[in-house]
């Protein structure tokens, strides 16, 4: 899939509606395409199999319905350049290893407890295993937020060697699906966990961060994206239409 990237230039982060620089206008469409052919090809694998265990039986219900995330980003990242593609389920990867990224160490999978994350000795001694990002800053919240497909995109580009994961642009594209007692769901939107995660690598590691919407076109997740009250909600109504997830 060619998807057009060059040098980033500086953009300013409250700039709406402009696109991450010397990227292709289809970008959105082509990491959409790219999302729809990862499910697939998870579907595909199962499917081909005489008998599946209880666990990838659960796979591919979640694959062809709700409850699995796959996300593509395409990133402009130094030293972390390219396209990204990973799953919310460890299994779905391990069907399409060629086409998921495995996301990270177990540390940064797991993520950190709160406790952890609070104590500046207890996250500095946590921050070798389960950091991600500039620096390692960041860790994700314990109980295994870090397996997040969004996360472990960021993990993956993280331990890229000569990847520092400071400075130039993400444009991802997210597929989550889940359920609601209206029906079925697709959002384009971070959960909240991963939403923090992106927030972190533009505030913390000067990462330009864009997420495709409803009409793949790329939004830019501005500084006040991450810091005022009811920043999730007005993202989510740029990026699905509502003030919560789901389209």
């Amino acid at each position: 899939m060619a998807l057009k990237t060059g040098n980033a230039a500086a953009v300013a982060p409250n700039a709406a509606g402009v696109a991450p620089p010397g990227i292709d206008e289809d970008a959105c469409a082509k990491l959409d395409k790219k999302n729809k052919d990862e499910r697939k090809n998870v579907v595909d694998t199962l499917e081909d199999e005489s008998s599946l265990n209880q666990q990838e039986q659960s796979t591919l219900d979640k694959a062809e319905g709700t409850g699995m995330t796959i996300s593509s980003a395409l990133s402009q990242v130094p030293g972390a350049e390219g396209v990204f593609s990973a799953s919310s389920s460890g299994c779905a990867q391990a069907c399409n290893p060629n086409g998921l990224v495995e996301g990270g160490t177990s540390g940064q999978k797991m993520g950190s407890n709160a406790d952890t994350r609070s104590d500046p000795k207890k996250r500095e001694a946590a921050k070798q295993d389960a950091g991600t990002l500039c620096d390692k800053s960041h860790q994700h919240p314990g109980g295994g937020k870090g397996a997040h497909a969004e996360a472990k995109i960021c993990n993956h580009m993280s331990n890229l060697p000569g990847s520092a994961m400071r400075g130039g642009s993400m444009l991802l594209n997210i597929d989550w699906r889940f359920k609601r007692k209206s029906g079925p769901k697709q959002s384009g939107m971070p959960c909240g966990s991963c939403y923090e995660t992106l927030c972190h690598a533009q505030k913390e590691c000067d990462i330009q961060i864009f997420i495709c919407d409803k009409d793949n076109k790329p939004q830019p997740l501005s500084n006040g994206d991450c810091s005022d009250d009811d920043a999730y909600e007005d993202l989510c109504k740029r990026v699905d239409g509502g003030s919560e997830p789901g389209r």
